[in-house]
């Protein structure tokens, strides 16, 4: 999804029109209309603004590659510094870590229980794929943006799970 086509999903899942996003946001609505159509993409400020008033984190809109095993460490690192991460493995007769065995999950019970829905999804497609009757073109397509909608329902969350939280919490995102 381009970064309008998310303004404009998460905007739908609100209920909120363009004009309604634009008065959240401070940002006029032909403005909006023009970023949810490709015309024009936010600046860093705009796109702020924007996921503010829609209650999502401007993370959902970055879109990145990640390529190297710096990329992965780099981000998991960060994860765990600010997040209750958990690293488990088994242990070889010499008291090293097994790579093969290693496991990652998390502390705050909401981030697994996502994580099993998006597996549960992935074996979905996994199953689709590999049936004995070959998914068609169209078939692909749309089970990919089945799970592309999946993802979306996913990440619109705003729990807070930093580490030292306790209880539930709700991030709010200042206009």
């Amino acid at each position: 999804m381009t970064t309008g086509e998310k303004i404009k999903y998460f905007r739908n899942m609100r209920g909120i029109s363009q004009d309604m996003l634009g008065q959240l946001s401070g940002i006029n609505p032909a403005t909006i209309k023009k970023y949810e159509y490709g015309i024009r993409n936010p600046k860093p400020d705009q796109l702020l603004k924007i996921a503010n008033a829609l209650g999502i984190s401007i993370n959902i809109f970055m879109d990145f590659d990640i390529e190297t095993v710096s990329d992965v460490l780099s981000l998991l690192f960060k994860m765990d510094e600010q997040t209750d991460m958990h690293f488990e493995a088994e242990k070889d007769k010499n008291g090293n870590y097994i790579p093969s065995t290693l496991k990652i999950s998390f502390v705050h019970p909401a981030i697994n229980q996502k994580l099993c829905t998006y597996l549960r999804a992935k074996q979905v497609q996994a199953d689709f794929e590999n049936s004995e009757e070959k998914p068609s073109i169209e078939e692909r397509q749309e089970f990919e943006n089945n799970m592309e909608e999946i993802r979306n329902h996913l990440l619109d969350d705003s729990m807070i799970v930093k580490k030292g939280t306790t209880g539930i919490s709700v991030k709010l995102y200042p206009n």
